[in-house]
């Protein structure tokens, strides 16, 4: 069997390519499967995406995009089925997609957010106008398997598509290892992206209570900082693959705020299996997906986006050590029956084969 798969992004970048596929590659490559791998984006091309300015490079990459997809559609004869995660094509309509259909192509549509609903990138306004987030109805209604990541979304593609799988985004138990307790000091943590950099916003007036009473390490890891003037000990760690473990398994108590909102509830609260992965403690807002993850009072905290609520599920392990790690050990081992690689291993596989779709 070969399989292609019309991703945006180069191998090895995006979070929601390296969690959702690329780490089922060998599982593929071992069930006796062909793969390729074409990204729309060049490596180059990702190196000024998402900063401000530079449109006219930003058009000329997009531009090759556009030709690599030409000489790509050229080939699609070679493949029995195509995996196009997201988007084959970032920006306009499904151009791509509406070959792959016109010429009989067998395709699994993957999705990991709402990616129905706006949003752009403030870094590139104009793209707001060229997501064509219709063409997601589009694409769910005609594929021939579609993937994604939380009963929400699987709930809006069964409404377009009665072959939905539920594959949630996992994690390599393998590689989120724990490293321990990093010294006496506890540490509260974030890991994100610029994207998401602003709901801090909502636990900024609780950890600056919290700073007035405990002493503790604000750990932020992210592409920007979203800075914390006032914390006696706040830390900003520019995230880098290479050390994304290490910088990760310093995090004890890892908080995960998210606003409640259509494209929130798209989420598969991926930060609070990240954390549990290395066993830290999650501290998930009630929106969203995070309760999903967290065994309320036994794996981590869900909270109402209250001060008063953040405070009081932070402080009850800022005062209990003890329960602190008691509650990061149960946290590994309460995802890793669902949200570990390889327990969704078969599900993956399955959405290339001839059989029924697992529930």
């Amino acid at each position: 069997m070969r399989v292609l798969i019309a991703c945006p992004y180069p191998l090895g970048i995006a979070p929601s390519q390296r969690f959702r596929f690329e780490q089922f590659l060998g599982a593929l490559e071992q069930a006796g499967v062909s793969v390729e791998v074409a990204p729309f984006f060049s490596r180059p091309a990702m190196d000024i995406l998402y900063a401000r300015g530079a449109s006219l490079r930003k058009a000329l990459h997009v531009l090759a995009g556009f030709a690599r997809r030409f000489i790509l559609a050229l080939r699609l004869s070679r493949f029995d089925w195509v995996m196009v995660h997201r988007g084959a094509i970032p920006l306009g309509p499904p151009v791509f997609e509406w070959l792959l259909f016109a010429v009989g192509k067998r395709v699994v549509y993957d999705f990991d957010d709402a990616i129905y609903v706006p949003q752009v990138s403030k870094a590139n306004p104009i793209a707001a106008a060229l997501k064509c987030e219709w063409k997601v109805d589009y694409i769910t209604r005609r594929a021939a398997r579609v993937a994604v990541c939380n009963p929400y979304l699987r709930a809006w593609a069964l409404e377009r598509n009665a072959q939905v799988a539920l594959l949630p985004t996992t994690i390599d138990f393998d590689y989120h290892v724990p490293r321990g307790r990093q010294g006496s000091r506890i540490t509260i943590g974030w890991t994100g992206s610029h994207s998401t950099a602003r709901y801090l916003d909502l636990v900024r007036e609780a950890i600056a209570l919290l700073d007035q009473r405990h002493e503790f390490t604000f750990l932020v890891i992210c592409d920007h900082d979203p800075g914390f003037p006032g914390l006696r000990d706040y830390q900003f760690v520019p995230w880098r693959m290479q050390s994304e473990i290490a910088d990760l398994s310093r995090i004890d108590i890892g908080l995960m705020p998210v606003p409640d909102g259509e494209w929130e509830m798209g989420k598969v609260g991926f930060k609070a299996i990240q954390y549990s992965g290395v066993c830290a403690v999650p501290v998930v807002s009630s929106t969203g997906s995070g309760h999903e993850v967290v065994d309320d009072g036994q794996s981590g905290f869900v909270v109402e986006n209250t001060t008063q609520a953040w405070v009081d599920a932070i402080e009850s392990l800022l005062r209990n050590p003890a329960r602190l790690e008691a509650m990061g050990a149960r946290a590994r081992a309460h995802v890793e029956p669902r949200y570990s690689m390889h327990s969704q291993r078969a599900t993956f596989l399955s959405l290339f084969g001839e059989g029924a779709l697992p529930c």
